[in-house]
């Protein structure tokens, strides 16, 4: 009888613990959850009657879409599905947001968890629930926070503001829950008809000003050409007239030096022409005399002319 209660309860001891997932050893004689937390996986010594309380150790996804085609899960941990979230802007509007985000359970928070949420298999995973209204919470609040055309002009902040008020929500130190939040996707906002076709007109006027601006900056970029030619033409034309200015300053620099030459050599000859003369009763008649006579020893036979 020994034997036979060996053979049963021995097999019966052992338990598994599959790759991706934590676990939690539960004493079905007291129903009570160990302190250790197993994160290997491999075969593990529990005794007889004693199982695992499984969780998932890798990132889950949580989801409030419309359309849940395409979402891949797994059996024993599927993806959390919701509808999507109904939400107010901070102006009263009310709109329709499609979000998701990847979450992961820390092993140190798995007792925590287990104490006030429980666990477990999916149908006894009451934890699941939970955050889900954790994450419409922190996810409604953020919403509140912007106005409803923030969230086509601002997207990209509004999608931080809810990825850290959902790592809050998951994160309560006080009672030892710790759920890591990776990251959140905003996808979808849907607003009352009425203000959709506002935004969409809204949209085509913007796209109009920046295509004038796109144009006013075409034209003011054109006319800096321009500008930049006219300049340099100024420029061309006020070296070309800078450099005639020079040739003429040289050239009559060079005339009135040759004339005052001339002038002073002038000046010089007649100055020794009149010293031959001063003396004589009449200086006039005796230069014409020696002109006349200067004529006529130079001159060439073959001319009519006298050169005086």
């Amino acid at each position: 009888m020994g034997l036979i209660w060996l053979v049963i309860s021995i097999p019966m001891s052992f338990k598994s613990l599959e790759q991706g997932k934590y676990a939690l050893e539960l004493n079905w004689r007291t129903q009570e959850i160990g302190k250790t937390i197993h994160t290997e996986p491999g075969m593990y010594w529990l005794g007889f009657g004693n199982m695992f309380v499984e969780f998932p150790s890798t990132f889950q996804t949580m989801y409030f879409i419309k359309d849940t085609r395409g979402v891949v899960d797994d059996e024993e941990h599927p993806s959390i599905k919701r509808p999507p979230l109904r939400a107010r802007s901070s102006d009263g509007l009310e709109m329709s947001i499609s979000v998701s985000f990847q979450w992961n359970l820390q092993s140190h928070s798995l007792k925590p968890l287990y104490d006030i949420l429980g666990g477990g298999n999916l149908e006894e995973a009451l934890y699941r629930d939970e955050f889900v209204r954790f994450a419409r919470a922190a996810i409604v609040e953020s919403c509140a926070n912007y106005k409803a055309d923030a969230f086509f002009t601002n997207r990209t902040t509004i999608t931080l503001n809810m990825l850290e008020k959902v790592k809050v929500a998951f994160r309560q130190p006080t009672i030892g829950l710790d759920i890591g939040i990776q990251g959140l996707q905003l996808r979808e906002v849907d607003l009352p008809g009425s203000y959709d076709d506002e935004i969409i007109k809204t949209q085509e006027e913007m796209q109009e000003v920046e295509v004038a601006l796109a144009e006013r900056e075409e034209q003011k970029v054109g006319m800096q050409r321009e500008l930049m030619v006219a300049q340099e033409r100024v420029l061309q034309v006020i070296q070309e007239a800078s450099g005639q200015a020079e040739k003429t300053r040289l050239e009559n620099e060079a005339i009135v030096t040759q004339i005052l030459i001339f002038q002073e050599k002038q000046a010089a000859a007649n100055a020794e022409i009149l010293s031959k003369f001063v003396n004589d009763t009449d200086p006039y008649s005796r230069l014409f005399e020696l002109m006349e006579i200067r004529a006529i020893s130079s001159h060439n036979d073959t001319r009519l002319l006298i050169n005086l």
